[in-house]
């Protein structure tokens, strides 16, 4: 649903980091149109997937980072990263919902060498560089992450009940 939804808001290359279980992702990737590569350190932390996309990255101007487990952002919040991104060439485009910061964040190249030195998520560079960073808000609702069977249940349902 997440490649998807990225797929559908319009980025020209969409690379996927595959971790855990990364034949079965495959299978649900197929028919979509992007590259992907297998992140075989995966259990070390969010830190690993930076650096595998950062590898991988190729000649890309700027990369949009963003997670797979949160099902309720659609295309329309990824087409608002990249179109602020392309409307005021932000180095940094930023995300928070409600009080939190978190991922879809768009960095231009310039940051790729500090992505790939994380050790966890992306604050660090985000506060290094807060005075280039444009920040879009976004409803609180979109936050929930699927981590647990409980999640995914609570997801399920909220899907059911259209909220």
């Amino acid at each position: 649903r997440t490649v998807r939804q990225v797929c559908d808001a319009g980025f020209e290359d969409v690379l996927v980091v595959l971790g855990s279980d990364h034949q079965k992702t495959l299978v649900a990737l197929d028919g979509l149109v992007v590259r992907h590569v297998v992140n075989h350190d995966f259990e070390s932390g969010m830190g690993s997937s930076f650096r595998t996309a950062v590898l991988h990255l190729g000649d890309s101007d700027a990369a949009m980072f963003t997670l797979a487990d949160q099902p309720f952002v659609t295309s329309h919040e990824y087409r608002s990263v990249l179109d602020t991104y392309r409307q005021h060439a932000s180095a940094i485009v930023s995300v928070r919902n409600g009080e939190v910061v978190a991922p879809r964040h768009l960095f231009q190249r310039e940051f790729f060498v500090e992505l790939g030195q994380l050790e966890h998520g992306a604050r660090p560079v985000l506060q290094r560089h807060r005075e280039r960073t444009m920040v879009l808000q976004f409803a609180p609702d979109l936050l929930m992450d699927i981590d647990t069977p409980e999640d995914y249940d609570r997801a399920r349902s909220r899907f059911s009940s259209g909220r």
